[in-house]
């Protein structure tokens, strides 16, 4: 009789073995997450960083295209072109006085994109040495003749052409994302 008893037996222990060996491997139900107090994390640009980039791309985007109007020294050949000279460097010269007018009423930017007042100071420090050598060129343009006005063209739009601003606005935390959201910015990079 011990063999009838003993092979029911195991087969009874193997399955309660079996039982709480799966039991063991079971997860416990994990917790709900207590609910949060915090605000939401707030979506999209900073609406001050937005409107600062509005209006230091308003004060630049006119900046950014004016070298493909201006004239070029290579366009200047005779004394009949001398008013083609004058009317673009006027042209550029009223266009910087509005870029610094614009870059001058901007308001200070705040953390974390503090940097962008870095970038407006160094755009409104080259516009100004830009605009004096517009401004001499214009008055020795009448004595300076021809040669004059296609150096004097040449240098300026080397000029322009070459400068690149102190700080990228991509390294300014928020302003590529703030000028995204501004339709003034859609040519100014």
């Amino acid at each position: 009789m011990k063999i009838r008893t003993a092979a029911p037996i195991r087969a009874t222990m193997a399955l309660v073995a079996g039982c709480l060996l799966a039991a063991c491997g079971a997860n416990p139900p994990e917790p709900a997450p207590a609910p949060s107090t915090a605000a939401p994390a707030p979506t999209g640009p900073d609406p001050a960083l937005v409107s600062w980039a509005g209006g230091y791309c308003g004060a630049v985007k006119d900046m950014q295209l004016i070298v493909y109007t201006l004239a070029k020294g290579f366009e200047i050949k005779t004394e009949a072109d001398l008013p083609k000279a004058a009317a673009s460097l006027t042209k550029l010269d009223t266009t910087l006085a509005a870029a610094i007018g614009g870059l001058e009423k901007l308001p200070p930017a705040s953390p974390p994109a503090q940097e962008a007042n870095t970038l407006s100071a160094g755009e409104l420090d080259f516009y100004r040495k830009l605009r004096k050598q517009v401004t001499e060129s214009l008055a020795l343009l009448p004595k300076g003749g021809v040669d004059y006005a296609q150096s004097s063209l040449q240098v300026i739009g080397i000029d322009l052409v070459s400068h690149r601003s102190v700080v990228e606005t991509g390294k300014i935390p928020g302003l590529d994302a703030a000028m995204k959201a501004d339709k003034a910015c859609e040519l100014v990079g």
